[in-house]
């Protein structure tokens, strides 16, 4: 994946070079999990997140051209999304990118495993294959979005509902969130499934 610069806003510095394990090309039965730290590492997903509740209304959603600056007001102001609302929005070179906005799950396991569910249903029945995951900072603690969102990239690659998984690092710890994919990758892999980790 290309390091260029994050929105400056939530830039994680990284290094200037990307790396990926050995033979990581990706095989018929290859899932990859990446850290994405830029518009441009996830302009052909599906972006997934959900934030604290708060100020900022779809139409406003809508409006924003950059992917990287509406996680960041998502981040910063909250949402005021009730249902889960999927919207397509346009980026500054005219592409079209969707993101999927959800209600920020309760801070329990019965709350998780029903959010869970319905984004990978939403996940299956688009056909993306190609998602990025972003629970902005401050809905819940870091602890608790890691473990939620490593609950989302199990259901999904068990549910083969996405072959390409992004995790954007935005104010998140680099180091953690790729210790996240190394774990799940030792977890999640089987005699007929190889999952390579791009970083």
């Amino acid at each position: 994946m290309t390091t260029v610069q994050f929105d400056p806003q939530i830039q994680n510095p990284q290094p200037n070079q990307p790396h990926s394990e050995p033979n990581a090309s990706v095989g018929q039965n290859g899932i990859t999990i990446s850290l994405a730290v830029n518009d441009r590492d996830i302009a052909d997903h599906l972006v997934i997140t959900f934030a604290k509740k708060g100020a900022v209304a779809c139409p406003e959603m809508l409006e924003e051209t950059s992917t990287a600056r509406l996680l960041y007001d998502l981040e910063l102001k909250g949402q005021s999304v009730h249902e889960p609302s999927l919207m397509g929005i346009a980026g500054e070179n005219g592409e079209a990118r969707r993101v999927f906005v959800t209600p920020c799950p309760g801070d329990n396991f019965r709350d998780y495993a029903v959010w869970v569910g319905l984004v990978t249903e939403t996940v299956s029945n688009l056909k993306v294959r190609k998602v990025a995951l972003y629970p902005c900072p401050g809905a819940l603690s870091d602890e608790n979005s890691f473990e939620l969102t490593s609950q989302l990239v199990r259901a999904l690659i068990e549910a083969n509902a996405a072959n390409e998984v992004a995790l954007i690092v935005g104010r998140y710890n680099y180091n953690k969130l790729l210790n996240m994919a190394l774990e799940l990758k030792s977890e999640l892999k089987t005699p007929t499934t190889s999952i390579h980790v791009i970083h």
